[in-house]
């Protein structure tokens, strides 16, 4: 009888199948056996530990208590007796009136020996910002963690941290919440100025550039001192493009840049701004100096920073030049005109009607006629009191003195204008008593025919 024989090829696909049958069912085995495990019981076995502290965490009382505005460190870490498995994952921190913000996107880990153990360790740091005094809770925050069991497989599950409590308040009197200051441990300062000619003439531009650099703040915290400035200013106001300027230069802000950086456990900040001035007038523009404080952190102190301003001399066009000065300008001109109009007016209505009396002395004294200056001054005395003889006009000794001078033939202007004077002021005292009778008196006709003969020259000449 022949036997047939089961090929090789079989055997060793049985064979296969009842291997991995019972290695599927080993799996299964150990699932079911775990389903019941959870990172709660994990935590209660002490074989994962979760902590939050701010400041010291040796000496937490003491650390209690921060300043406003002043970074404030919160460490979340999470520890194992095991291995981590997988990634951590931390929940958001919202916190009313604090700045909460996770600037380092990487644990720091490490390991520690306790109680014949070795614990693997992560640590989060988010640094957190109250503006404002008072007591602020960070409520219990998510952490999302994987870690090995104790019988080898991995558990995964979330965490919560225990309320952390601290307060701040305002490190010093001089302060409030709503002033413009921040708090770091170190700050410096750059200033640059950048003009788009060395000889600056209207129409040319001047960049100013500040870089503010602080340690241990936020960039959001650090003042904006250009736009502050332009805001302030007395004169700003809004041009074409609804960018803020004076009459003498219009501004154009540059978005500001700013960065937050960490680096090793150290924590910089920077704010970069830019304002390009484009000159509009012409003269000297001098841009103000700028100020600003912040309170030093590490020696607990109140500090003020001062960038210097600068003074530039701008040369006018033609333009800018009757822009600046259009109103005075205006002003010239107008009178100018009014002036030129008077005279016009004034010689055409002397151009039929005789001169008054002092239009006439003023132009026989530039022609230098002395003999009719003379008659002309007799004239008036006559006209004033009936005499001819001018020392007995005034009793008293300067005007006999005065007298003479003339009589004797002295050729000095204002020798005659000031017995013109004299005379005319007591002609208006005699006719303000008795009336002016308009007339010549009859004993001086030919005075009265010099009167027309000069008249008539002067409408000659003319």
């Amino acid at each position: 009888m022949k036997v047939n024989r089961v090929p090789t090829v079989v055997w060793l696909a049985l064979i296969g199948s009842l291997f991995f049958s019972s290695l599927l069912f080993s799996t299964v085995s150990v699932a079911q056996e775990n389903q019941g495990l959870s990172i709660y019981d994990l935590q209660a076995s002490q074989d994962v530990a979760i902590s939050a502290w701010v400041g010291d965490k040796s000496n937490p009382a003491s650390s209690a208590t921060f300043s406003v505005n002043q970074q404030v460190i919160l460490n979340i870490e999470v520890a194992t007796p095991r291995w981590f498995t997988g990634g951590t994952r931390i929940g958001s921190v919202e916190i009313p009136n604090v700045i909460a913000k996770q600037r380092n996107q990487l644990a720091t880990n490490y390991t520690e020996r306790k109680d014949g153990k070795t614990w693997s360790r992560q640590r989060w740091e988010v640094t957190l910002y109250p503006q404002e005094s008072g007591e602020f809770v960070v409520p219990p925050i998510a952490v999302r963690v994987q870690v090995s069991a104790p019988d080898g497989s991995n558990v995964s599950g979330t965490l919560y941290t225990e309320p952390v409590r601290f307060s701040a308040q305002l490190p010093s009197g001089l302060l409030s919440d709503k002033a413009n200051w921040f708090a770091a441990t170190n700050v410096t300062v750059d200033q640059q100025w950048l003009t788009s000619n060395d000889d600056l003439q209207v129409g040319d531009s001047v960049t100013r550039a500040i870089t503010i650099q602080a340690q241990d703040s936020l960039s959001i915290l650090l003042p904006d001192l250009l736009q502050a400035s332009a805001e302030l200013s007395a004169e700003a106001k809004k041009n074409a493009e609804g960018q803020p300027s004076t009459r003498l230069y219009q501004v154009y802000p540059m978005p500001n840049r700013l960065t937050d950086s960490q680096s090793r456990g150290d924590y910089q900040s920077s704010r970069e701004e830019q304002s390009v001035y484009v000159l509009q007038q012409g003269g000297e523009i001098v841009f103000p100096e700028l100020t600003f404080q912040w309170w030093n952190t590490q020696k607990n102190r109140l500090e003020t920073m001062t960038m210097e301003g600068r003074r530039f001399e701008v040369q006018h066009t033609v333009k800018s030049f009757v822009t600046m000065y259009a109103k005075g300008l205006s002003i010239a001109a107008t009178l100018l005109l009014l002036i030129v109009l008077s005279v016009y007016a004034i010689k055409r209505y002397f151009k039929h009607r005789a001169k008054p009396a002092w239009l006439i002395l003023h132009q026989l004294i530039k022609q230098r006629e002395w003999g009719k200056i003379r008659l002309f001054i007799y004239r008036q005395l006559r006209m004033t009191n009936g005499d001819l003889e001018l020392a007995k006009f005034k009793p008293d000794d300067q005007w006999r003195e005065s007298s003479q001078r003339f009589q004797a033939g002295e050729q000095d202007s204002h020798l005659a204008r000031k017995l013109w004077r004299t005379i005319g002021n007591k002609r208006k005292t005699n006719q303000s008593k008795r009336g002016f009778r308009g007339s010549i008196p009859p004993a001086l006709p030919e005075l009265e025919r010099l009167l027309n003969t000069i008249n008539s020259t002067s409408k000659a000449d003319k």
